[in-house]
């Protein structure tokens, strides 16, 4: 509100007219009449006894309080944008994570499929499906139980290529040497291979040796065209 909506309410509360209101503020009807029509504002002296008669403050009848009030509501409504628009980053980011993931699999994929035909000298058929899992962190936090990462394939309509350096079963003592869960995979598997990554032997744990060994175990399931690969150490 205005000084001259302020000065037009009282009046009109009390049943004042401009003469009656000018004799209260000892000044002129004249003076009241401009105030009211907003061609002219009182000195500041005057102010303080509108004050007092209006029961409002100083700066409200100044019009600051309102500015201090615009000021808040505009950094209310600055605070909502940065709000919306932080909103809308994340919005954004999530977004590009999502078209970035499939290219992010695939890349993951094709590093594994090099990984695995380097490791056992053999051709990847066409993978349908694969899956990865990393247990890295929990290995840097001293679980030495667990494997650094488990993936697997499953192929299209052939297995790879089987020779001679895969076994039909893990002895109780290369399971027993294994710090792994093995879970069912000796039962499911037809045929494994444990490759020494420290040596190149196969088949073999070494226990003997002071040094840390990196050991990739290959589980194959011929039944459901499955390869299984368990990377750890010992």
């Amino acid at each position: 509100m205005k000084l001259s909506d302020y000065l037009k309410q009282y009046r009109k509360e009390n049943n004042l007219t401009q003469e009656a209101l000018a004799e209260k503020l000892y000044v002129t009807k004249q003076a009241v009449s401009k105030w009211e029509n907003n061609r002219g504002l009182p000195d500041i002296e005057t102010y303080k006894d509108l004050s007092r008669l209006l029961d409002v403050s100083v700066d409200t009848l100044l019009g600051l309080e309102e500015k201090e009030t615009q000021k808040k509501t505009n950094s209310k409504v600055l605070l909502v944008i940065i709000s919306i628009m932080v909103l809308l980053v994340g919005i954004v980011i999530a977004i590009l994570a999502i078209i970035n993931k499939p290219k992010e699999d695939e890349t993951l994929k094709q590093a594994l499929i090099e990984k695995t035909e380097e490791e056992l000298g053999v051709t990847i058929p066409s993978v349908k499906e694969y899956n990865y899992i990393d247990y890295s962190d929990w290995i840097i936090a001293g679980n030495s139980m667990l494997p650094r990462n488990i993936y697997y394939f499953i192929f299209e309509n052939e297995v790879i290529a089987i020779d001679y350096t895969w076994i039909r079963s893990l002895s109780n003592e290369l399971i027993d040497s294994i710090p792994v869960n093995l879970g069912e995979y000796p039962e499911i598997c037809e045929y494994f291979k444990i490759i020494d990554l420290t040596t190149g032997e196969i088949n073999i744990i070494n226990l003997n040796d002071d040094r840390v060994h990196s050991y990739v175990l290959y589980c194959l399931d011929i039944e459901y065209n499955r390869l299984i690969v368990i990377s750890f150490e010992v």
